[in-house]
C-alpha cells in the first residue's frame, strides 16, 4: 500500500513543519510493505495549513473524500498509465496554533488530527469490499505512537 500526505502551507508555516514532514516519511516507509486488500492500493491526506487571510477564505477549503477506481489510461506521449484504486481527502490544521507551538506540540497536534481524520474512511463507497479498514487504523495509530 501506497500511504502519503500532500502539505498545502502558508510560507509561514512552512518553516516549522520539520516534525510533519518526517511523520509523513514514517508513515510512507512503514505502510509501504503492507497490504490491506486489492480495492485500496494508495492513500492521501491532504493537510491544509495557511494562515487565513481576510478575503481569501475561499482559497483553501478542505475537498470532500473521493475514491477513483482502477483505471488504465493513455499519457500525451501515448505511454499507458496505470491508476491504482486510490482514497484522497483533506484536513485542516491551525496554522496559529503551529506558529506559536514547539515540534513536540506541533507533533501531538498533528498525530491527534490525523486519528480524528479516519472517519473519513466511512466514505469509501460500498463497492470497497476487499480492504481491511479496522486493520488499517489500528496499524496507522500504532505507527504514530
Amino acid at each position: 500500500m501506497h500511504f502519503g500526505i500532500s502539505l498545502e502551507l502558508d510560507s509561514e508555516v512552512e518553516k516549522k513543519i520539520s516534525i510533519i514532514r518526517s511523520i509523513s516519511r514514517s508513515l510512507f516507509e512503514y505502510f509501504q510493505m503492507r497490504d490491506y486488500g486489492q480495492d485500496l492500493q494508495n492513500i492521501t491526506i491532504g493537510i491544509i495549513c495557511v494562515l487565513e487571510r481576510k478575503g481569501y477564505e475561499d482559497w483553501f477549503k478542505v475537498r470532500k473524500p473521493k475514491y477513483r477506481e482502477f483505471e488504465k489510461t493513455r499519457g500525451l506521449d501515448k505511454s499507458s498509465i496505470i491508476v491504482e484504486p486510490t482514497f484522497t481527502y483533506d484536513i485542516k490544521l491551525n496554522a496559529a496554533y503551529i506558529l506559536k507551538h514547539d515540534d513536540t506540540e506541533i507533533r501531538k497536534y498533528f498525530v491527534s488530527e490525523i486519528i480524528n481524520s479516519l472517519s473519513n474512511l466511512d466514505y469509501l463507497p460500498r463497492k470497497v469490499k476487499d480492504f481491511d479498514k479496522e486493520r488499517f487504523k489500528i496499524d496507522l495509530e500504532k505507527c504514530l505512537s
